[in-house]
C-alpha cells in the first residue's frame, strides 16, 4: 500500500496521487468523504485520449473569429538551430 502525507499549498489541503495509479493529468474527480474518514475520489469525465475522441459528440460549425480570417494562408517558417527545431508562422500579406 502506498502512504501519502496530507500537506498544506494555498487554502487547500493536498494529497499526491502517486503515478502508479496511472490517473491522467487534468482528470475531473466528484469527493466525497466516506466511513471512518476514508477520502473517495471518482471520476467525472474521461480525459480523451485523441482529437477525434475529444469531439465526438460535436455536430456544430466552427465560426472563425474575423481576427483569424487570413490564418489559412499563412506558411510556417522552419528554423533549425542543431537538435532543435522550431516552426514560427508568418502572415503572407
Amino acid at each position: 500500500m502506498n502512504k501519502v502525507k496530507a500537506r498544506i499549498q494555498g487554502n487547500a489541503i493536498v494529497v499526491t496521487i502517486p503515478k502508479a495509479f496511472h490517473v491522467q493529468p487534468g482528470t475531473e474527480f466528484q469527493f466525497k468523504k466516506g466511513k471512518n474518514g476514508a477520502l473517495l475520489l471518482t471520476p467525472t469525465k474521461k480525459v480523451p485520449a485523441s482529437m477525434k475522441e475529444l469531439f465526438k459528440d460535436w455536430h456544430g460549425t466552427y465560426q472563425q473569429p474575423d481576427d483569424l480570417a487570413d490564418w489559412q494562408e499563412t506558411t510556417p517558417q522552419v528554423m533549425s538551430y542543431g537538435k532543435k527545431t522550431e516552426a514560427r508562422f508568418h502572415y503572407l500579406h
